[in-house]
């Protein structure tokens, strides 16, 4: 493995590298990986920074460390049967709500309104947030089994990789429902915006509007199963409109400013030099997430152009709460119809845990801006 010059997030690459040797079966079940001081002299990396990517793994429950003889893979059944406490016996009706964020442009609306619906049929819910760590989202969904909740609501963080936590709940019929994204291949209900099709309405707005063709800004896809989607409403909604691909630009993850009103200026950097190596600009700009128009917005005006006027431009989500109304036309997630989903669904395990998983899309709202 090529290691990384940012010692601060070495330990998170080392923990990515072993965990793919565990899941790919380089490090099978019950076998004893190498020790410390082995990985360390194969990484190049501390003793400290193997400790750390250990102890990730150990919360994951992929391996267990035992005294004076070294460290173990686990199965999934040992994980299941030996770390997952035992739950739902609670005499409250408690339903735990694991958030990576929310904000007025998304997830306040929507956390709300579910809170409504569940206390409405008897249960109380208890909000924890994960702030787009997944180590913070483990200790999270672990603090609440231990309060016994009956249910799980969750939106998962933006990772390549997933939960081994969720997955353990999956595999004992636990009730875990997932909002926003959705984890491919394996048996869990979700219930996510339609975001193929929400993508695929703005390019049918911007054909209407007269433009001829249309580039795309999106954060790298591989960190979340809904920003793949809406890339692939882009080009798809392309070829159905006879539009031109004016370019593509791929932001990396966001690891901060999850809900700031302030635009990533990273992004404004990036976006910026992606409109200077354009000969010719684009007639419009699509962008698969509110923090991206942001920053599009920003980066435009300092270059002396503007959203609606230069070129057209539309993204997904924006501040629903601000008084001057919409500015970026954009298609907005249908919030109260994604609670009431999510709700419906838990309800239903929470009475069957054998119940058959849904995975519910739900269409998003268009909203008219001023930049189309």
């Amino acid at each position: 493995m090529e290691t990384v010059p940012d010692k601060h997030f070495l330990y998170k690459e080392l923990y990515a590298d072993l965990r793919l040797k565990i899941s790919d079966g380089r490090y099978a079940p019950g076998q004893r990986i190498p020790s410390e001081d082995a990985l360390a002299e194969e990484y190049h990396a501390s003793k400290i920074t193997i400790k750390r990517a250990l102890e990730l793994l150990r919360a994951d429950g992929l391996i267990k460390r035992v005294q004076g003889r070294g460290t173990f893979v686990l199965d999934v059944n040992d994980v299941v049967k030996e770390q997952t406490p035992v739950h739902g016996n609670s005499s409250e009706k408690l339903i735990g709500l694991v958030l990576e964020h929310v904000s007025s442009a998304f997830g306040l609306n929507m956390m709300y309104h579910l809170i409504q619906l569940l206390d409405k049929k008897g249960y109380k819910v208890c909000i924890r947030f994960s702030f787009g760590s997944i180590e913070k989202e483990t200790e999270e969904i672990n603090a609440l089994l231990n309060l016994n909740i009956a249910g799980l609501i969750i939106m998962p963080c933006h990772d390549s990789y997933y939960s081994m936590t969720i997955l353990k709940l999956i595999l004992e019929h636990f009730p875990v429902v997932l909002v926003d994204k959705q984890m491919n291949g394996l048996p869990v209900s979700c219930v996510c915006t339609d975001g193929s099709g929400a993508i695929q309405a703005l390019i049918r707005r911007i054909r209407e509007s007269g433009a001829s063709n249309a580039a795309l800004i999106t954060i790298d896809p591989s960190s979340a199963s809904s920003l793949g989607d809406r890339a692939e409403g882009f080009y798809k909604g392309l070829n159905e409109n006879g539009l031109q691909s004016a370019g593509e630009l791929i932001l990396p993850r966001r690891t901060s400013n999850m809900i700031s009103n302030e635009p990533e200026y990273a992004y404004v950097s990036r976006i910026g030099d992606f409109l200077d190596q354009m000969q010719t600009l684009p007639d419009a700009v699509v962008c698969t997430e509110y923090a991206i128009g942001r920053a599009l917005y920003v980066a435009a005006m300092q270059r002396g152009l503007a959203l609606g006027k230069d070129f057209k431009a539309c993204c997904i989500d924006e501040n629903p709460e601000t008084t001057a109304g919409a500015f970026i036309t954009h298609m907005h997630q249908d919030e109260f119809g994604i609670a009431e989903a999510a709700a419906d669904v838990i309800l239903g395990l929470l009475k069957d845990r054998q119940a058959p998983q849904k995975q519910i899309r739900v269409a998003a709202l268009f909203v008219e801006g001023h930049t189309l």
